[in-house]
This record gives structure tokens, sequence and C-alpha cells, in this order.
């Protein structure tokens, strides 16, 4: 018996971990659950993973933004929660900004292009944390208005100070007056013409007409130099002209990156009379003239009701509620959860926190379907309860719980099957283990006399009941359930009692067998009888390899039956295994010598040539991920783990060879914010992970992907590894696959297992080889 630690200075009590309710917006230590509003999270997310993947579609079809209502039934369901988990998981995809929504502050463009603009300019890039995401942005922009001219013709490639490889990855050193003034100094001599030279496709992909264009180009380049002071002309404008110029950066912002603008914090507008009208009037400005935007209205009913459902247009209520996502209570697991982090944050044993979500659930009836669970409100039933009971929860002996569910052992309990038999012959039971087995003598009942507890000793054998079990043809119970026991002597063969005397006997044996008293083999194949049964003889021990003979007995508890066992003409049928969790250390199954085993590895062979003579094979991503991920599993030294990133369709992999992390990809080559996501957060890691990626000449795997995203050729080449594979190669992985699901279900997986890892054995090694 132990007390379990606590987690706390000077032997006091930790600080409530309830204590705070209201959620505050800290992207660094962001607490809470993942699995509340998932579906409302997953859904915002994929809007703006589709708007990454497909950025050349915006681009050529104009489109609208989009807005997106999430509304509560009241306050505390997690709204500001959810937009703070977004901005977090959408870091490296997506600018999220916040509209300056609040009662302190007229509702107003100058206010909105004064809070967007000082949010780019605090905000640090996704490409080098020494600048700001204005810079970044900028920058872009100056890059794409360069090579617009170089594609159109306009401008010579050898004119420029930087090539065209270095002005698509490297862009933000490139334009910096830092570590290149040649080039910002050269674009600045310029400005005036590659703006009014502009191609009308690339102003229309822009949003932006050629004076407009000018406006930013030359705003951007005196940022670079100068600084802050270049912002002056977007200061004291009217409330028309910061419209429009909001209008015209949110434009370019996305014309680099998707945005996500958050409207949250309403509630300060309840029952106003006019602040509906002119956040409708923002909201429903950005939807129309920001293509590549998503809008993330989150406020309670009650302020939807009293601040716009009855003050605005029809046409605006139509163009907010378009997409519209309720957040609804959460299940008890959600809310288990989200006590259960709160708790291990403060040091409370597993004991302890079991037992005080058990109290929670108890006395605010969590599974009851009329409960209506919100994470504020659990949070503080928890609170409650960690003010008047914490300490006796920290102080929970992990022996108690034991204590409180254990079952008195079966030796303490009166023997069941002698205490029947009694109750049948009238007479008083056996006192169970007390009784030794020389002062109960089954065949002489009548002299047989019980001592006192004094007299007693501890039994040397179990007791035989008078009447033996019945056989297998009275109870088919025995036809499927024939225990793997050790012989006892020699065998006799009583005569079946009467059906009478034996009335509730199998549910005493279920009873017995259920307790756990002892282990009882099921489904042991049963061998021929001698041709002499009557002959006593002394078989030999039972083993895994050797069947039971008919004489053999078994034990459960104080029962000891000798049993007869009718021979069958038919052999057992052996059972079929499933799937070895190791098959490459696990021993190959002994074969049988009147069948000849399959000769797997020329199945293998026959089946490669079958799919190469064949049509032409084409890279199947999908395939190859579950025929690798069930592969790797089996793997006994890849440590395999599956693992979501971003914007996947599948699982990618990761394997631990040596010490030396890998994360293997399964997405096409055409999902590029899969892969850029991947590698930001593969750089951003502390760990020296490898990339892997398959490519194939039906879908080529190109290391270019990653340079229009900033990445220079050594950082890819340092952490992307690139598998070509040739049709030999992908010949051999579907012929294996072929091969292992034709005897996965069969007695021989275990030996194909083995086979197929060892004939794989190249791929593993190149999956597994150091990236250059």
């Amino acid at each position: 018996m132990r007390d379990q630690s606590l987690s706390c200075t000077g032997g006091g009590l930790p600080s409530n971990p309830f204590s705070e309710d209201i959620f505050v917006d800290q992207l660094e230590n962001l607490p809470g659950v993942a699995r509340i509003h998932y579906q409302t999270f997953s859904r915002i997310v994929q809007e703006v993973e589709s708007l990454v993947i497909h950025p050349q579609e915006q681009r050529t079809h104009v489109q609208l933004g989009k807005t997106i209502l999430v509304t509560a039934p009241r306050a505390g369901f997690g709204k500001s929660h959810l937009a703070a988990r977004l901005r977090q998981h959408l870091r490296s995809a997506a600018t999220t900004l916040t509209l300056p929504l609040d009662p302190s502050r007229p509702v107003a463009w100058p206010v909105g292009l004064s809070s967007i603009l000082r949010q780019f300019c605090q905000e640090t890039g996704t490409r080098s944390g020494a600048n700001s995401q204005f810079e970044e942005t900028g920058r872009f922009l100056l890059a794409q208005v360069v090579l617009s001219h170089i594609a159109g013709g306009n401008l010579n490639p050898k004119d420029c100070p930087a090539d065209e490889a270095r002005l698509r990855s490297e862009f933000v050193e490139i334009f910096s007056s830092e570590t290149s003034p040649k080039m910002l100094a050269w674009i600045d001599k310029r400005a005036s013409d590659l703006s009014r030279e502009t191609s009308p496709e690339f102003l229309r992909q822009l949003g932006l007409s050629r004076n407009e264009l000018g406006f930013w180009t030359r705003l951007i380049i005196d940022f670079n130099l100068r600084g802050d002071g270049a912002l002056d002309p977007l200061r004291g404008l009217s409330n028309g002209e910061a419209r429009e110029r909001l209008l015209q950066w949110l434009r370019i912002a996305t014309f680099y990156r998707p945005v996500l603008i958050v409207a949250d914090g309403l509630d300060g507008f309840f029952r106003s009379e006019t602040a509906g009208m002119e956040i409708a009037g923002i909201l429903t400005g950005i939807r129309e003239s920001v293509p590549g935007s998503i809008t993330l209205v989150s406020m309670n009913e009650d302020v939807w009701q009293s601040v716009f459902e009855d003050r605005l247009p029809s046409a605006w209520i139509d163009r907010i509620t378009g997409d519209t996502e309720r957040l609804r209570p959460i299940d008890p697991e959600s809310a288990s959860e989200l006590v259960r982090t709160r708790l291990e944050s403060c040091g409370m044993g597993e004991t302890g926190i079991s037992r005080f979500i058990d109290k929670l659930e108890t006395d605010h009836l969590w599974i009851d379907s009329e409960t209506r669970l919100f994470p504020r409100g659990v949070i503080r039933q928890a609170r409650e309860l960690w003010e008047s009971d914490a300490e006796a929860f920290f102080k929970v002996e992990e022996q108690d719980v034991v204590d409180d569910i254990a079952e008195k052992p079966l030796s303490e309990l009166t023997d069941k099957v002698a205490f029947f038999s009694a109750l049948q012959d009238e007479r008083p039971a056996p006192p169970g283990r007390n009784v030794p087995e020389e002062r109960f003598d089954p065949a002489n009942e009548s002299e047989s006399t019980f001592p006192s507890v004094e007299q007693t000793e501890p039994p040397v054998s179990p007791i035989a009941p008078t009447r033996p079990i019945p056989t297998a043809q009275e109870n088919p119970f025995f036809q499927n359930s024939i225990p793997n026991v050790s012989p006892l002597g020699t065998d006799s063969t009583p005569l079946p009692p009467p059906a009478d005397q034996l009335a509730g006997i199998d549910s005493i044996i279920a009873d017995i067998r259920g307790t756990g008293k002892t282990v009882v083999s099921e489904t042991q194949p049963i061998s021929k009888p001698d041709s002499n049964p009557n002959q006593a003889s002394s078989p030999p021990p039972a083993s895994k390899n050797r069947p039971l003979a008919p004489s053999d007995s078994f034990q459960a508890g104080n029962l000891n039956v000798k049993q007869k066992a009718p021979y069958s003409k038919e052999p057992p049928k052996p059972k079929p295994e499933t799937a070895p969790v190791s098959p490459v250390t696990a021993p190959i199954s002994p074969l049988n010598a009147e069948t000849a085993p399959p000769d797997i590895a020329a199945f293998l062979q026959e089946e490669e040539k079958r799919l190469l003579a064949g049509p032409a094979l084409q890279l199947d991503l999908e395939r190859l991920e579950r025929f690798i991920q069930n592969m790797g599993s089996l793997h006994p030294g890849l440590a395999q783990k599956e693992e979501r990133f971003p914007g996947s369709r599948s699982a990618c992999l990761r394997w631990n060879v040596h010490g030396k992390p890998i994360v293997i990809g399964f997405e096409s080559p055409q999902n590029v914010f899969f892969w850029n996501n991947l590698l930001q957060q593969s750089l951003a890691s502390s760990q020296d992970e490898k990339i892997a990626a398959f490519s194939h000449q039906s879908l080529p795997f190109e290391a270019n992907l990653f340079s229009s995203f900033g990445f220079s050729p050594a950082v890819t080449e340092g952490r992307i590894d690139i598998i070509q594979m040739k049709d030999r190669e992908l010949a051999m992985l579907y012929a294996t696959d072929n091969v292992y699901s034709k005897f996965v279900e069969t007695p021989e997986s275990n030996r194909a297992a083995q086979i197929i890892m060892r004939h794989l054995d190249p791929l593993w090694r190149r999956i597994s080889r150091p990236s250059s």
C-alpha cells in the first residue's frame, strides 16, 4: 500500500487547475481537447486547405470569398478556443487575422485597416523569423511582378540581378536591404515602369489596376528601405478610402497565401441597433472583394438574434448564413478528457484522476440523455469538486481500488460440487478446504465424520466426488470443451448416474470455470483410444505437441474428474492463424510431412513475371501505403507509427531506424500544400528526420516542387529522399502484395510473412538510407 505523491510545493495542494474557465488566447500554451467540436474544426481546415491545394484555380476563375457562421447555444461552448486552435493548426498554411470588433472603438473601415496592417507587421513570417508577415508578403509581390515581365518578354533575364530560380525560392532574402541591397536598388529605379507595363492577365490575377499596383509596389519598396514611415500614406484616410486600401491589401495577401479572418467577441454589441449593419457591411465587403479569403464569424445565438437576425436585410442575412456551423454539447468522453488533461498537469495520479472523473459523472449525471455538457460547465463542476475534496483524491491509495473489487478466492468458499451432492443425499456438506482427504471417504459416506477446525490440516489433494460428470454423449457441452490437463493415474469408467442426480451440474461447472481459479484449455484434439480400454496404464505427460489421451483428466478448483472421450475417425481440423505480431522473429510452424509446403518464393517470381508482361504499371500510392503499412507493422526493427499532417488524405508512417526518424509520405506530388507543410514542420523540429517520397514514371515526383515555396535545393536535398522506382521494383511490390493476401488467413501466414520480409529487404534498406 503506498500513497500517491503530491506534485506541489511544501507538501500542500497545488493550485486549482480549474480556476480559469474563461479562455485567454495564448498561442504558445494552448490547452484543450482536440476531439471537442472536431467536426467544425476539420470542416474549416478543409476549406482553407482547398485554397492551398488548388491555387491556380483560384487565380484563373474569379471567385467570391467564403463566410462561415459559427454559433453556440450559450457562452462557454469553446468558440474562442476553437478559433485559437485553427490559427495554431493553420499557421504554416494560412495567415490568420482578427477583425477589430468591440464597443470600445467604432466599427469602421479605417479602424479595420489600421488593425490589419498592425497584425501583419507584428506577425513573424513563416520563412524567416527575422522578417514580418508584411515584409514577406510584400517581397513575394515584388518577385512576382519581375517574373511576370520576364515571362511576358518585357524584361531580359540577364538585366535582372537575380535569376528566375532565386526569385521564386529566395525572394525574402533577395529583396532585403541588408542581405541583397543591389536587387532592392534595381527595382527601386524601375518600379514605375514595371507597374505601368504589367500585363493585363497578371493584373486580373491580382485584382488590382495599374495605379493600385504602382501604389503598393512603391509603398513596399519604401517600407523595406525606410521602415514603418512608409505606411504614412495609409493613415488618416476616409471611410471609403480605407475600405479600398484594405480590400486591395487583402487581395495581395491572398495572392501569396490564404487568409483566415476571425470575427469574434461580439457580445458587447448585445441589443445594439446599429452595430449589426456596420459589422455586416465589413463582412460582405470582404466576401465579395477578396477571393481566397475565409471569414469566420463566431457568436452566441442570443447575440445573433438581438444584433443581426431582425436588423439586417434578407440579402445580407443570406450571405452571412450561407455556411453555418452550430456547436453542439460535448459527450461524456470529451468531458472526461478535458478534466483529465488539467488534473495531469497538476500531478494527480491515475487512480485519483479516475475517481475524480467518476464522481463528476455520478454527481452530475453525465450519461443521462437529458444532460447537456459544455466545456465551461464541466470545468466549473470540476472546480467545485476540487475545492471540496481535492486532498482526498491525492491521498487515494492504489490498493484501495483492488480491495473494493477483489472477490474472495475460491479456496475460501464451500466446495460447490460436494455441497450440491450433499444436498441431494440429505447430508451435511464438507467445509471446503478444511476437510482432509482421508477424513472424507466418498466410498463410505455414512461413516464419514467432519473434525472441528482445530483438528483440520491443509489438504494434500483435491476432493474427488462420488458421481462423475456426464460423458460427451450425454452432455454436448463436452464435445467442444475438452480440457488440457495432466493425467492423475489409471483410468476407471464408472457407470453414468441417473439424469435426476445431475440436475444443475452444468451451471456448477461453468461457475467454477468462470472464477479464474484454474486455466482450462479449450478445443484440444482427441487421440484414438487404446485397443484395450480396460487395461490400466500410465499415459505420458500431456504437452503442447501431444493430444490428450482419453484417460487424461482435468482439474477445476477442488473438482477432479476423469473423463472418457468418444473416438472420432476424422482428424482434428487446425485452426487458422491470424497475422503474427512479428513474423520476422517468430518460429516457422512445423510442416506436415504428408503434404508439401507451398513454394512461396516461386509464387513471387511467377507473379512478378505476370505483372511485367501485362499492361504498363502505374504507381498506386494508396495501395503502396496500405501494403507498406501492413508489412512495416510486422517488422520488429522499425518501431512504426502512423501520423497525419495538415492537407493529407492518407496517413504518414514514421519509422525509427538506429535512432534516426524517417517520415514516409504517400500523397500525390500535386498536393503541394501537404509537402510544403511537411517540410516546414520537419525543419522546425529538433530532430534530424528524413522525409521519404516515392516516384515512378507514371507519377513523377520532382525535387523542384519545393522551390516555389522558397526552399533552396540544398535544404530540399538534405531532408527529402525521393525513391525513384522502375517497373521492376513496382512489380516486386505488387507481387508481394498479391501473394501475401493469399496466405494471410492460412496456416502458412508466418512463413509467407517471413519470406516476403526477406524478399523486400532491399526496399527496407533503401527507405532507411540516410539522405544526402
